[in-house]
């Protein structure tokens, strides 16, 4: 109990609960392993739960009329998924899948529900953050639109540093196993495109990238960049 209480002290969503109410929550939290490649759920099913990563990552995806996959987001340690959280009743809007071994912690909605309902204070102040993260998934979706191809792969660099990055010997690492299909599943184009637009950052120094994690070797050129 003390460890769950722990990690929701780090989780964003809870960052304005008190001592208390993390206390609440961890009482109807359950942790779960997930291997790689492990689906969590998938886009329709009922929606019984909101998960939180304590370790690993997990892709959030969908699956067009043609079997072709979309990449919506890429997630790690302290994030919450799906983003619709506990305040709607409706299926899965995606399908989640562990992309390398993850341990979640899973809260069930009619439990949360219960919760609220003795103290609404919680659900005033996760609304409060669950109302940015909506903002931020707006701007993610407006940059889908109006950008191009190599706007869109250096703005998710951009994001998945500003939220994931790692400073290690003065470049901006990304420790998540991102393919090149992920990539470019994730910004609407082909994988050839991606491989050509990472090799430009390659050579123009700005980039390093293996199986295990992409290093922005310079936020701000590549910043400028766009």
């Amino acid at each position: 109990m003390k460890e769950i209480v722990e990690f929701l002290k780090r989780v964003p969503l809870f960052s304005e609960l008190n001592e208390d109410e993390r206390t609440r929550l961890a009482e109807i939290a359950t942790e779960r392993r997930y291997a790689r490649k492990q689906l969590v759920f998938m886009e329709g099913e009922p929606r019984e739960a909101v998960y939180f990563i304590c370790s690993g990552s997990v892709k959030i995806f969908k699956v067009d009329e043609d079997g072709d996959e979309q990449v919506i987001n890429l997630l790690k340690e302290g994030e919450m998924f799906p983003h619709i959280g506990f305040f709607d009743d409706g299926p899965y809007p995606a399908s989640a899948e562990a992309i390398q071994q993850a341990t979640l912690l899973n809260i069930r909605l009619d439990d949360f529900e219960r919760i609220i309902l003795e103290s609404p204070q919680i659900a005033m102040k996760l609304m409060k953050i669950m109302g940015r993260k909506m903002m931020a998934l707006q701007q993610r979706l407006q940059e889908l639109i109006s950008d191009d191809v190599y706007e869109r792969v250096v703005h998710n660099l951009l994001r998945l540093a500003e939220e994931s990055g790692k400073q290690k010997e003065g470049a901006l690492v990304i420790e998540m196993p991102i393919t090149h299909q992920d990539f470019a599943n994730m910004v609407g184009a082909s994988r050839e495109s991606i491989n050509r637009i990472f090799n430009r950052l390659k050579k123009e120094n700005l980039l390093k990238s293996d199986r295990q994690s992409i290093a922005i070797l310079d936020i701000e050129r590549l910043r400028g960049t766009v």
